[in-house]
């Protein structure tokens, strides 16, 4: 395999002896029954799938343990069998009382997504389901998984960040910073409420299940211009997506039917000419939910076309309801299957056409921020080069198009998740030159360098100087954050002068991001 492969091990699968019979190791396909047992109960409080009712301690999270088990089937689009960072006691089960203890004491899971920042195609790395056992924890073990494990594979992998939605402030310490958001959704209160089709009208549009077939158009039609074209940065529906999420894991291949084949891809298709014209993604274990649609502009008008495929979505989801309801053999659990008056979430991006033309039948968006993730991008020089020509492409558009110059940005120190003290960006004729990193020079060791250039007739560089607080520089560079909100949150973070902030305002402009992280 390669790096271009979601599937693909760069770093060393040695494993690593901790003392006292604890090994850190690389997971393989046996391990799947022992994870699965860890995950489920180091998340055995969250209130998802369903609320933890008070006063009553709760069982493993079931939901969390199927997708361990997808997420180690060898055919998962995020992560293979072998990409468990785990720590293995292989003493445990030799102490009294402990012989059917699970011998894994901490975990944590390294997803690899398809991505994109403006015009450049990426991979980002995810940490998902880190857990310790409760009788292991504070001893560091997960710091070892992260700072060991996983982020050197991610590296290795060249995975132009990591981000990850975790406890609040915890991973702060490992160099991670909120720097993503997530917009909020808009929603339809009330399926039974939306606009039906005309009497004597026949739909112009017509929705049908996707299959192997269709792989191809829907690659082709995952391109970023069509699913999300007001966005900036995100994830990607790559060749993985497409097999795992229309083949492989499809309610027939279920290993858990409560929780499994959850996506739902839908071909749409032109009613009068039977041309295939679009696609769109719905989800349903937090309620029906469309997670993308993609169509051909060229030939569709999506003011007329959103409404029919959404009557399409509504009246699938009515079938699908009724199906479960009648095949639910608990009286209780059948009763809480609305087949009506359920909600309808349009998990797309504001800006997003489709959600534009639905706005009169949705609810008030809310104003509240949206769920943040944490990243974290330890060389920004590395990803500079990375996303060199978005950059290029951005100040080509820009009143800096054809700079030449040096951009000096000092983040006064190193800290964890970072490598450099500052870094500095050379310009000519509005291309990167080079990217460095870079420390700011003591006074008197610019004066030498000031004099030893005008002794030697060198021409004056024109240099754009700024400094941030460290890791802040992250969230302009995701677009999570403006170059004026930054300056107002943090007061070491400044520019030298308009110029600087002109040139930093064109490069990283604040953006939407649309991270579509929930297939797994």
């Amino acid at each position: 395999m390669t790096k271009d492969s979601i599937h693909f091990r760069a770093s060393s699968t040695a494993p690593v002896d901790l003392g006292n019979g604890l090994v850190m190791r690389w997971s393989t396909k046996d391990d799947t029954d022992n994870i699965c047992s860890l995950v489920g109960a180091s998340f055995k409080w969250m209130t998802f799938p369903g609320p933890v009712s008070e006063g009553v301690f709760p069982g493993p999270n079931e939901l969390l343990i199927a997708s361990v088990r997808r997420l180690m089937s060898g055919k998962n689009a995020s992560m293979s069998e072998y990409d468990h960072a785990v720590v293995e006691d292989t003493q445990r089960r030799k102490q009294p009382g402990h012989e059917n203890a699970n011998p894994i004491v901490a975990c944590a899971g390294l997803h690899r997504a398809r991505a994109f920042y403006g015009c450049v195609p990426l991979f980002f790395g995810k940490p998902e389901l880190i857990a310790t056992d409760v009788e292991y924890r504070g001893q560091g073990l997960v710091r070892r998984l992260m700072m060991e494990m996983i982020h050197p594979e991610s590296d290795a992998r060249g995975d132009a960040l990591l981000f990850i939605a975790g406890l609040p402030n915890f991973y702060r310490q490992y160099g991670y910073e909120y720097a993503i958001s997530r917009f909020n959704p808009g929603k339809i209160a009330n399926v039974d409420k939306f606009p039906g089709v005309g009497k004597d009208q026949q739909e112009p549009y017509r929705l049908r299940r996707a299959t192997q077939e269709d792989l191809p158009f829907l690659l082709k039609m995952s391109a970023k211009e069509r699913v999300d074209p007001h966005t900036e940065m995100g994830l990607a529906y790559g060749p993985e997506y497409w097999q795992y999420t229309v083949c492989d894991n499809t309610p027939e291949n279920a290993m858990d039917k409560r929780f499994d084949g959850d996506r739902d891809t839908q071909v749409v298709v032109d009613s009068a000419t039977g041309e295939d014209v679009g696609f769109t993604i719905v989800s349903h274990i937090k309620g029906l939910k469309l997670e993308a649609l993609s169509l051909m502009n060229e030939k569709v008008f999506i003011g007329e076309a959103i409404y029919p495929i959404v009557r399409a979505l509504i009246a699938n989801e009515k079938k699908l309801q009724e199906r479960r309801k009648a095949e639910e053999l608990d009286p209780v659990a059948a009763e809480k299957i609305q087949t009506s008056g359920y909600p309808f979430v349009i998990n797309l991006p504001l800006t997003h056409p489709a959600r534009q033309n639905l706005a009169p039948v949705l609810e008030a968006p809310d104003t509240a921020p949206g769920y943040r993730l944490y990243a974290r991008i330890p060389d920004y020089a590395k990803l500079i080069k990375q996303v060199q020509p978005e950059l290029e492409r951005r100040l080509a558009q820009s009143p800096m198009a054809g700079i030449t110059g040096r951009l000096q940005l000092d983040f006064y120190r190193v800290v964890e998740g970072s490598n450099a003290k500052g870094l500095e960006i050379v310009f000519q004729k509005g291309h990167i030159v080079e990217v460095q990193h870079w420390v700011m020079p003591s006074h008197e060791k610019q004066l030498e360098l000031f004099l030893k250039n005008q002794k030697e007739g060198l021409p004056k560089t024109r240099i754009f100087a700024a400094a941030f607080a460290p890791l802040t520089f992250t969230t302009l560079i995701t677009g999570d954050r403006s170059l004026e909100e930054l300056q107002l949150s943090y007061g070491e973070n400044t520019c030298a002068d308009e110029s600087t902030r002109m040139l930093l305002n064109s490069l990283f402009p604040k953006v939407l991001h649309h991270m579509d992280t929930s297939f797994m």
